[in-house]
């Protein structure tokens, strides 16, 4: 749902993204900051209402039980700290959830039948921007609005990427992992780990890859709610990594497991039980602490009720914003997107605006329901005029594919109803083909009855 191509780097806040009592300014939790040496930070645009800060005061940190007023500088640590403490208390209550991980891949087709045929995947729904030269595709076992699924992207002539050294695979839940690994083999998929317990357990696994090189754990569980389960990716400090996405994305450390033989540690985490959720898996090798991330692995989506407070506690706990929290031109989905310490890209997705993206662009199918031949009412096989032009526009498809609409679809365009969608969406076939739109932009065409 979001493009991914390198973001503006961090921006200078401007004043006006302060507020200022008792000659200190103070950011959305609380921070203060003093006017005269105002940190290099990527913060919020001075357009957010002011009404939406919250937070102690500077004012109110500066009084003590007596007159003393403490120096500037301990005002602001003192306030800094209480900023944090507010911010880990929302990020507690924040109802974050991981929606998709996105990747490039060179030929959509062949990974989509890869992952349907060999994986078991569903392809959910694609989008074409041809305008900017990509066209995404989701995948995954289940609804978005529910289930981690899986964003391919696809950018026009690019059919090689590097996957580098830093990312390390996704993992997937199965009912038998050896009989996957066949059916993998079957398909003339590259099986790089045969099925069988992992060293020093019990668990079956086994290791695949996909035609562009990404690497899937297979992992003997089941049942379980979500199939596709992992993100495994490398970090050089797993303490730090740890300590920033506890605190600055309210994820829970649901475990660690040091391996001294084959010298690493991973430590595993997320918003939920294993069992349950998806999570993250970070991975530290002894000694190592820097890595190639190539141009292959892109990002995450987490679900967020607010992605300003979001972007203020990520920089409060070390991340660095990349793009500033608002609305997306064109679609007005609310997102900002952040770096962890070791460089991996997180972008956090309101809410309430996914839930509303997802209804624009999920495919529906309602029974075709018989219309009289003549009538002025929008019914099936009735001619209609397009009066106003769609932003985005939609293919009529088993699984539609959105579009900006680039002069495609204009007032003025005349064609007819050939099926009826629920929430007043309809699929009509006009001369550049047959499209699902909302009934707002356009009416029924009507004739004058004296023509012969």
């Amino acid at each position: 749902m979001v493009r991914i191509i390198p973001m503006a780097s961090s921006i200078r806040p401007s004043l006006s993204s302060f507020r200022f009592s008792g000659g200190v300014a103070t950011s959305r939790f609380g921070a203060s900051i003093s006017p005269l040496r105002l940190p290099r930070l990527s913060h919020l645009s001075s357009s957010v209402p002011q009404s939406q800060f919250f937070g102690l005061k500077a004012s109110k940190l500066l009084k003590t039980a007596g007159t003393r007023v403490p120096p500037v500088g301990n005002a602001v640590q003192a306030s800094t700290a209480a900023a944090q403490e507010t911010a880990l208390e929302w990020v507690k209550r924040d109802k974050r959830r991981m929606l998709h991980v996105v990747y490039r891949v060179g030929d959509l087709d062949r990974t989509i039948k890869f992952y349907t045929e060999c994986l078991g995947m569903k392809l959910l729904r694609k989008r074409d921007i041809p305008e900017e030269r990509y066209t995404n595709a989701f995948l995954g076992y289940g609804p978005e609005d529910s289930h981690f699924v899986i964003e391919l992207t696809y950018n026009y002539g690019v059919d090689k990427y590097d996957i580098g050294t830093a990312f390390g695979h996704f993992g997937i839940a199965v009912e038998d992992v050896a009989k996957t690994v066949e059916l993998i083999k079957a398909k003339g998929g590259k099986v790089t780990r045969e099925a069988g317990p992992v060293k020093g357990g019990s668990t079956v696994i086994a290791f695949v890859e996909d035609p562009d090189g990404y690497k899937f754990e297979l992992i003997e569980r089941w049942p379980t709610p979500e199939p596709l389960c992992q993100v495994m990716l490398r970090v050089g400090d797993l303490d730090r990594a740890i300590n920033f996405y506890e605190k600055a994305f309210g994820m829970e450390l649901l475990r660690t497991r040091d391996n001294p033989e084959y010298k690493y540690t991973i430590a595993m985490m997320g918003y939920g039980p294993e069992d349950k959720n998806a999570v993250l898996e970070l991975t530290y090798n002894y000694g190592v602490t820097d890595y190639e991330k190539g141009n292959g692995y892109a990002q995450i989506a987490i679900g967020t009720d607010d992605v300003y407070k979001t972007a203020e506690g990520v920089q409060l706990f070390g991340g660095k914003i990349t793009r500033e929290p608002g609305p997306l031109p064109g679609i007005n989905t609310k997102i900002t997107a952040c770096l962890d310490p070791d460089g991996w890209k997180t972008v956090f997705v309101d809410n309430i605006d996914f839930l509303k993206e997802l209804e624009c662009e999920s495919p529906s199918v309602e029974p075709v329901v018989p219309a009289p031949s003549r009538s002025r009412r929008l019914e099936i096989g009735s001619p209609i005029v397009v009066i106003e032009a769609p932003k985005v526009i939609k293919t009529a498809a088993s699984v539609p594919c959105l579009r900006a609409n680039s002069g495609l679809v204009k007032p003025g365009d005349v064609g007819r109803i050939v099926s009826r969608k629920p929430k007043d969406v309809w699929a009509v076939r006009l001369a550049i083909g047959t499209y699902l739109l909302d009934g707002k932009y356009f009416k029924a065409l009507e004739f004058d009855e004296s023509e012969g």
